[in-house]
């Protein structure tokens, strides 16, 4: 039911908005309208919620939303892993191919198109991080808060991560055909594939910090602004090279977590299941 909920309410917004990027509709939607979409797996999760547990369930979901306390080095690895992967991957490119990559290309200005294109684009790296996070904590609560929550009591952590990626991933779909959305300029099999290895890093963290969406929704924006800052979509290189590199090295991240056992759930108040522990 969740599912159902999060993917009918964003896809009746999105699908709409794709066809008449393309000419096939004659609708003007508000470009407010956009920022609805992701609101729905948030949505979703409440209202199921509320369904399963009233207002004491609600309030245990909305809690993590303000969980921040953890380890210093989880903040660290938030916030530098994914960037210091798509650094590696744009390293990767230029010695498999020779071409010095241009490290001023970047797709933030497709982002913020008014942005003085004079000035440095890192000077948008906060604003960009702080934007990318009020729009990632709706999504995370649905995907992590909720769904992947639940599917781990039962299916473990592993297999709950594969098949929440994959359903992530799919509720993107309406995007590649949406001429405004980055997803469309990027193949749907490989931005598959990537969701659910990035999935699984997500899973990893989510359970680490004892269930807290704030550091989830920060490494999911830590994730966003690797592809945006760097020269790594196929919009800006010319060539899809450097994304697979990048998802393919988020991959090794994703294989060594599961061979090291590292995915198990942490307690924590936040997840209902005792103190946290900080590791």
């Amino acid at each position: 039911m969740f599912y159902l909920l999060a993917f009918a309410v964003s896809w009746s917004i999105v699908i709409p908005q794709a066809a008449a990027s393309r000419g096939l509709i004659n609708v003007q939607l508000p470009g407010a309208v956009g920022f609805l979409a992701p609101l729905a797996p948030m949505l979703a999760a409440m209202l199921m919620s509320w369904r399963e547990g009233g207002a004491a369930e609600l309030k245990r979901l909305l809690r993590s939303i303000l969980a921040w306390r953890a380890a210093p080095r989880w903040y660290a690895v938030i916030l530098l892993g994914f960037p210091l992967l798509a650094l590696i991957a744009v390293v990767l490119s230029f010695v498999i191919t020779g071409h010095r990559p241009d490290l001023s290309a970047n797709y933030i200005h497709n982002v913020f198109p008014r942005f003085p294109r004079n000035l440095s684009p890192w000077l948008l790296f906060l604003p960009f991080l702080v934007f990318s996070i009020v729009t990632t904590i709706p999504e995370e609560t649905g995907w992590r808060g909720f769904a992947l929550l639940r599917l781990q009591r039962s299916w473990g952590p592993l297999l709950a991560s594969i098949v929440v990626g994959f359903l992530w991933g799919l509720w993107h779909l309406p995007d590649f055909f949406y001429v405004q959305a980055v997803q469309s300029g990027i193949s749907f099999p490989l931005f598959l594939a990537g969701t659910v290895s990035t999935s699984i890093v997500f899973t990893w963290i989510f359970n680490g910090t004892g269930g807290s969406l704030l550091m989830v929704s920060i490494l999911h924006s830590s994730f966003n602004a690797g592809g945006v800052f760097l020269p790594v979509l196929p919009q800006v290189t010319g060539t899809p090279l450097q994304l697979a590199l990048y998802l393919a090295l988020i991959t090794v991240v994703a294989l060594i977590l599961i061979a090291s056992g590292r995915l198990h759930l942490k307690q924590s108040s936040v997840t209902g299941t005792g103190p946290q522990e900080d590791h």
